[in-house]
């Protein structure tokens, strides 16, 4: 088995998420590593044993390697256009952390990237390579839940900004011009995305919504100078061609124990999803948690719906049905987690026919995601192609750095 070489570009708190990872998948290893800031680079190098000629603070420097596989791209939401697209151009396959980009327009450029420049990309979905999705998927594309008519997509945290009540992330989160939107981007794509690849990617018709940012705010918890400037809580109600409507919320912070979970209702069956995995799955555990403080989720369905004329409610074990599965069928280990899926699509394993789409599905669930902002600074609902044609770049051109300023061309 060829090594895959591989360079990370940022080396924050999710850098370390994706290289736990990276340590658990046979013949991948990570030689190289950037970060604008020196200090953290050098940290994070001696961190994970990166020998520091092969550390730097600008990426240009790292892409004018020949000897790198890939590029793992971790930084902030409005630099992943920028920087992603960048590395494409130098002629390296990219794999980027969610979500695509901090408005439909940058994914759209970034979608457009792959064919202009001929490389391959793929975009951190954690909960799309999991066994819960892939039996949700299974059932309905085998007609258990009949025609399907309504879904709902739920996320939801008692009191998580990070970058204020979660310390361990950078404040960039809260920043917009950097951080581009609040948990509707940041968290919804784990649940919007997945409710759409198991419906079979529906085509959106409308989308009302609406953003708001009136949790309260502790100021001693803010520098000087800094302000909160994303969305805290978003919600919206979508509809797609074949008569299918889906409401979402979608939170940071909120004062209620509990909302709901994300479920899909068909004519003959409903399906409830519980503990969506939005972190990284198993091969992401760090001495017992996830890396970033985080409990391992254990993502499970309950099935609603008729069996032999009888009314029945029952939970489908997705961890032992998925290991069976797996048992049964090896190639299914490829899909249940990103970083094992894009290896196996760079080495060949996976093909565009067989791989998950997973830049598309990024793009769509950005589509629908702006849509829901677009909607409330309107005040009224806004078609699909409305929101193509209002969705604005918001990504990042001119990046100041503590050595210099890198101008982006995308």
């Amino acid at each position: 088995m060829k090594e895959l070489r591989i360079g990370i570009i940022g080396t924050g708190m999710i850098s370390r998420r994706h290289m736990t990872v990276w340590s658990k998948i046979p013949g991948t290893k990570v030689v190289a590593g950037c970060d604008i800031d020196e200090k953290k680079v050098t940290e994070w190098g001696e961190k994970y044993k990166i020998p520091k000629e092969n550390l730097y603070t600008d990426f240009r420097e790292m892409l004018k390697r020949d000897d790198l596989d890939c590029i793992d791209v971790c930084v902030h939401n409005n630099l992943h256009t920028p920087v992603a697209v960048a590395v494409m151009k130098a002629g390296f396959p990219c794999y980027s952390e969610k979500p695509m980009a901090g408005s439909y327009a940058d994914a759209k450029i970034l979608y457009d990237a792959q064919k202009a420049y001929g490389q391959k990309l793929a975009i951190q979905i954690s909960s799309i390579y999991n066994h819960q999705t892939r039996l949700a998927k299974q059932l309905i594309a085998d007609g258990k839940l009949g025609k399907i008519y309504h879904a709902r997509s739920v996320g939801h945290r008692r009191e998580g900004r990070p970058g204020l009540d979660m310390p361990n992330f950078s404040r960039d989160f809260i920043n917009k011009k950097i951080g581009g939107r609040g948990p509707i981007f940041d968290l919804g794509i784990y649940h919007l995305a997945q409710m759409l690849y198991i419906m079979g990617m529906p085509e959106l018709e409308s989308v009302y919504g609406f953003a708001s940012a009136d949790y309260y705010i502790d100021n001693r918890l803010l520098p000087a100078g800094l302000k909160y400037e994303v969305e805290d809580l978003g919600v919206g109600l979508a509809r797609f061609k074949g008569g299918i409507a889906m409401d979402i919320y979608e939170d940071w912070a909120m004062h209620m124990d509990d909302v709901g979970n994300s479920f899909v209702a068909g004519s003959m069956g409903g399906l409830k999803l519980i503990d969506v995995d939005c972190t990284g799955g198993e091969l992401a555990k760090e001495a017992g948690g996830i890396v970033g403080g985080r409990d391992v989720q254990k993502p499970t369905l309950e099935f609603f719906g008729y069996e032999d004329g009888q009314m029945v409610q029952k939970t489908i074990d997705c961890q032992f049905n998925g290991r069976k599965a797996v048992q049964a069928n090896p190639q299914l280990a490829l899909y249940d987690d990103n970083q094992v899926h894009w290896a196996a699509y760079l080495r060949g394993d996976l093909t565009d026919e067989t791989r998950i789409d997973s830049p598309y599905l990024a793009m769509q669930t950005a589509l629908l995601s702006e849509g829901i902002f677009i909607s409330s600074d309107l005040g009224r609902s806004v078609t699909a192609d409305e929101i193509r044609e209002l969705s604005k770049s918001t990504a990042v051109r001119r990046q100041e750095t503590p050595w210099g300023t890198i101008e982006y061309d995308f």
